[in-house]
Order: C-alpha cells, then sequence, then structure tokens
C-alpha cells in the first residue's frame, strides 16, 4: 500500500503512533508509555519510543512510508539537551495581568525555564515546543509549529519578548501547520528502520491535530477530545466571548474555536484506578473497571463516572446554548475522540447522560488521524486541510441515546 504515513502523537505519559494509508486505513497502531514521564529529561524519550513503536506495529510496511508527522501536548518547553519542562508541570507565578505577554500560552512557561534550568538556557541555541523538538530530532530543522496567524499572540509577537526580555533569537522561527520540515536524517532513518529518508510533516498541538482529525473544521460542529483532561469545543463563525468557554482560533481561517474544559476529569479516573488496584493487589484495565463500575450503581466507581458524563452534558449545554445565542446551526453528532472512545459500554453510558447522539471516527485517538490528514495536505496529495479531511475522516460508528437505560440504572442505585 503506497502513501502511509507515520503519525505520532506525544502525550503526558505515552506516545501514540499509527501507521495510515492514504484514504484513512489503520494499519497499525501503537503505544508506547514512558517510562519517568516526569523526568527532567522526559523529551530523550521521545524518539525511541517512536522508533519502538515503528517496529512494533509493522516493519515490512516501512518501504512504503512516505512521510512522517509529529504532534503533541504544549506548551511544553524543551532545550537541546533534552531537559524537559511539560505543560502540566507548576511554574513560578508569572508577570502583572496587564502584561504584553499576559496572552501568551507559551512565555510564562519560557521564562519559567530560564529561570529554572539557565545553564541549559544559556547553552541552548534554541528552546523548543514539544512537538518541534522531535522533528528537530528527526531531521535537524528548527522550527515552531503556528497553527494559524492568529494565534501568534498566545505563542509570543515581538512586543510580548521584548516585554520580559527573551530574545527572538533563542526560537525557532514560525512555520504552518503541515509544512515540511525536511527529510529525515541518516541516522534515524536507520534507527527507524526505514529504507530511504522521508519527509517530516508538522502537525502542531494535540488539540489541533484532534480538531484536524475529527473534522470538526465548520461551523456548527462539536467534538470531545479527552485525555489528562477533558474539552468539549464548538467550531463557530466568531470569537465566543462568554466566560467559561474559551475562545481559540480555528486551523482554518476565519472560524474559531470554542472549548469548555475539565481540566482534572481524566486524572480523577486513573487516580480512583489505582486505588482500586491497591485494594485488589492487581492490575486493572480500564475495560474491566468501567464495566464494573457501571454493573454496580451503588459503588463509588459509578458515581464517578456519573459525575464525568454530567459534566460532559453540562459542557454540550452550555455550547448548545451558546450556538443558540449566536444562530450557529449544530452538526450533530458530537465526535469524541481519546481513550474513551475505544470503550463502548462508557460511550454508551455518556450518550445516555447528555442525551445527545455521540460519534466515534475511524482512529478514536483523533490526533494520529489529524496527523495523517495534514502530512496528506502537506506532500501535496490535497489543495487543503480541509479537503484532505472530507476525504480521509470517516465516522464509523454513533451511538444514540437511550434515556430509559439511564433511568434504569439511577433506580437501581
Amino acid at each position: 500500500m503506497k502513501g502511509i504515513v507515520l503519525c505520532a502523537d506525544i502525550g503526558t505519559t505515552s506516545l501514540k503512533a499509527g501507521l495510515i494509508g492514504a484514504g484513512g486505513e489503520i494499519i497499525s497502531l501503537s503505544q508506547q508509555t514512558f517510562r519517568k514521564p516526569d523526568d527532567i529529561h522526559a523529551a530523550l524519550a521521545w524518539l525511541p519510543a517512536l522508533c519502538r513503536a515503528v517496529h512494533e506495529m509493522c516493519t515490512e510496511a516501512a518501504a512504503d512510508i512516505c512521510g512522517i508527522c509529529i504532534s503533541g501536548n504544549g506548551p511544553t518547553i524543551v532545550s537541546e539537551d533534552g531537559t524537559t519542562l511539560l505543560w502540566n508541570a507548576d511554574i513560578p507565578p508569572s508577570g502583572p495581568a496587564h502584561s504584553p505577554a499576559a496572552k501568551s500560552l507559551f512565555i510564562p512557561r519560557i521564562t519559567a525555564f530560564r529561570s529554572m534550568y539557565p545553564l541549559q538556557w544559556d547553552s541552548s541555541r534554541y528552546v523548543y515546543s514539544g512537538p518541534e523538538y522531535l522533528v528537530h530530532q528527526l531531521c535537524g530543522s528548527d522550527v515552531t509549529i503556528l497553527p494559524e496567524a492568529r494565534y501568534a499572540e498566545s505563542y509570543w509577537t515581538d512586543e510580548q519578548l521584548v516585554s520580559v526580555s527573551i530574545p527572538k533569537a533563542k526560537l525557532p522561527p514560525f512555520v504552518p501547520v503541515s509544512y515540511n520540515a525536511g527529510k529525515t536524517i541518516p541516522s534515524v532513518t536507520k534507527q527507524l528502520g526505514l529504507p530511504l529518508p522521508v519527509p517530516v510533516l508538522c502537525g502542531g498541538p494535540d488539540f489541533i491535530a484532534a480538531m484536524v482529525g475529527t473534522n470538526s473544521l465548520e461551523q456548527g460542529k462539536i467534538y470531545d477530545c479527552a485525555g489528562s483532561s477533558e474539552g468539549v469545543n464548538l467550531c463557530t463563525p466568531v470569537p465566543v466571548k462568554t466566560p467559561g468557554i474559551l475562545p481559540l482560533p480555528s486551523v482554518i481561517p476565519g472560524l474559531w474555536n470554542a472549548a469548555v474544559l475539565q481540566t482534572e476529569s481524566g486524572r480523577m479516573f486513573v487516580n480512583f484506578k489505582r486505588i482500586v488496584e491497591a485494594i485488589e493487589e492487581r492490575d486493572i484495565s480500564y475495560a474491566e473497571l468501567i464495566s464494573w463500575c457501571i454493573a454496580n450503581p451503588e459503588s463509588d466507581g459509578f458515581e464517578l463516572l456519573e459525575l464525568l458524563a454530567d459534566n460532559l452534558k453540562k459542557s454540550i449545554n452550555t455550547l448548545l446554548s451558546e450556538a443558540a445565542e449566536n444562530k450557529i446551526k449544530i452538526k450533530l453528532p458530537v465526535v469524541v475522540t481519546g481513550g474513551q472512545a475505544k470503550n463502548e459500554q462508557w460511550m454508551q453510558m455518556k450518550c445516555d447522560y447528555a442525551d445527545i447522539p455521540l460519534a466515534v471516527c475511524n482512529c478514536a485517538d483523533a490526533e494520529l488521524i489529524g496527523d495523517a490528514v495534514i502530512a496528506q495536505a502537506g506532500l501535496g496529495n490535497y489543495k487543503s486541510i480541509k479537503e484532505a479531511a472530507d476525504a480521509i475522516v470517516k465516522i464509523i460508528k454513533v451511538y444514540e441515546p437511550d434515556t430509559a437505560k439511564k433511568h434504569n440504572m439511577l433506580d437501581t442505585k
């Protein structure tokens, strides 16, 4: 099969990778857990994890890989020696709210990196964001992936950098999503088991890759992206200014993304899982734990699932109200991405509680499909990211709400 893209998304605790065909075919998937995700040199684990994933997935397909596309969490900051300040690490308080840099998501972490790791700051020509560091390792290029021109203030502007005395030369230049950063260097080509060097495409932040991978690229579309945190997102024609809704530009010029965030949703269930495993003195899969929780409506686990499902309903209703206020026609179903999308029981429960159709695309980890879309556009096989998404992203299952089932579960409590 020709035209395969090696897609990789750098998470907080693991790297997910996939070999995805030109039409969105999922050839193989792999997830590589980081042994020390909070290590000061966490970024040095990313390339080895990608190499392990490639060899685990399908080495015989290596000859048909036409490109590599990288996305990842941000704003993680990494120096050239791999010193890493993760996006969720605690940092000292940033400057005053009226500072020119106050709107930047990156500058507070860049200044924190400078303060926390002065030797690494001084000795490193550049500091990178997460996916850009792996791009640098793969092909030697120095770039910062700007999702769309309107994101500059959320990254950095000349005025913002001057206000905190950060030299602009310390930061790699902006390039757009789908930018071809160059071909893999010889040593990496060999490590990956590729017969020839291949282009490395810039996927950008994971939430942009998920936006693309759910094809939420026209107004009225909603997607739910969950991992360590959860965000429900609505594509809008104008920036939303309602408190509690985060407005960010879409990757599509002229459109916007309105997000309602639940920052602790994933962590809450992970912590519950650890408690149960400690009591049971064994490892328990998420599927087993969710199945047990749903089968026992009187349990603390069911109450936690109920809380998360209710939070989803509140988030969706907030966005539906905003859409009605702005006369935006909603285009259902809501597309769900992340580990949650792989569990049918949990998906159905969320669907019942939200009382709205939910859907899963051809890859539950939409960041990977998004990377494939971005790569195919960057390779020139489509005229735009939107055209590529229309061709490659496919809904494979829709969950319809069964409110009677929800009430039956609640009646047994």
